[in-house]
């Protein structure tokens, strides 16, 4: 039997959010993002890629972590939304976590190509 996969929440369902969530479930196949959560439905189809798209606090588990896939300007507004559906973690994906993630998720993908990949700053490091 296998062990059941962390689940997680990305709030956000356009192209950072998407692009996060493939970061996300490639470089932690033991994670599973649940759903996108958005703060308003006018903009957001139903179902993005194969998962839902939510409301914050209608029906989500308050228990899953929860990652702000979306530019910095709107973390703080939607992170009081969050916690006041009474989520407990949030994650802001920051310019610095989101190059983080990149460039693992880049060097991942080239190692299981049988590539190898490493960003300039470490060719340049003992220089």
């Amino acid at each position: 039997m296998s062990e059941e996969k962390k689940r997680v929440y990305i709030a956000g369902a356009h192209s950072r959010g998407r692009t996060l969530r493939a970061y996300l479930e490639y470089l932690y196949p033991d994670l599973k993002v649940e759903a996108f959560l958005v703060d308003d439905m006018t903009e957001n189809a139903e179902m993005v890629d194969g998962l839902p798209v939510r409301l914050i606090g209608q029906g989500i588990h308050t228990e899953y972590p929860v990652y702000l896939g979306m530019r910095g300007v709107n973390h703080e507004k939607v992170s009081g939304e969050l916690r006041d559906a009474g989520v407990k973690e949030i994650i802001p994906v920051t310019v610095e976590l989101d190059m983080r993630l990149r460039n693992a998720y880049v060097r991942r993908y080239e190692q299981d190509k049988g590539r190898t990949f490493c960003v300039i700053d470490e060719l340049t490091a003992g220089e």
